[in-house]
């Protein structure tokens, strides 16, 4: 008999799969709750990023309220297994890697040489990129040339 959370990590896999994104889910029970951890193993286009983190985002039942420093269950719905905490990002090597390529690519394309702290505006701007909170520079702009730098 499988547990709520591995229930919830089972559905969660199947619409990765459907939609043809590779990704490790894994669920883990502890003291106080439980979670879900999706890692993507592939760059996939931001606004994909954005709209799966939204259509997953009915998996977690609830919330952290750091000003009242308690869990609040905002979210609960009877029908689907759901978890306490929900995490859905990258695996850290590909996204370090991309990060460094996005950079290296904003550098040729931007200056930001006047600002207080160049390095910290280009590692801004290739994260906002990447998840799709800036479209500054346009992911097809950008996309062919990751790519073909992440392949090799």
């Amino acid at each position: 008999m499988k547990t709520e959370v591995a229930k919830c990590a089972v559905e969660i896999r199947k619409i990765l799969k459907a939609k043809n994104i590779k990704a490790s889910v894994r669920s883990s029970n502890f003291s106080m709750g439980d979670s879900v951890d999706v890692d993507i193993k592939e760059i996939i286009d931001p606004k994909v990023y954005s709209s799966i983190k939204e259509e997953l985002s009915k998996y977690q039942y609830g919330h952290f309220n750091g000003m009242e420093d308690m869990y609040e269950s905002s979210n609960h719905i009877e029908e689907i297994p759901q978890t306490k905490f929900l995490t859905i990002s990258y695996d850290w090597k590909l996204q370090d890697e991309v990060l460094e390529k996005i950079n290296h690519y904003l550098r040729g394309k931007i200056n930001f040489d006047n600002c207080a702290n160049p390095d910290y505006e280009y590692k801004r701007l290739s994260g906002d990129v990447l998840m799709g909170r800036d479209d500054f520079i346009k992911w097809d702009e950008i996309k062919d040339v990751i790519m073909e730098q992440v392949a090799s």
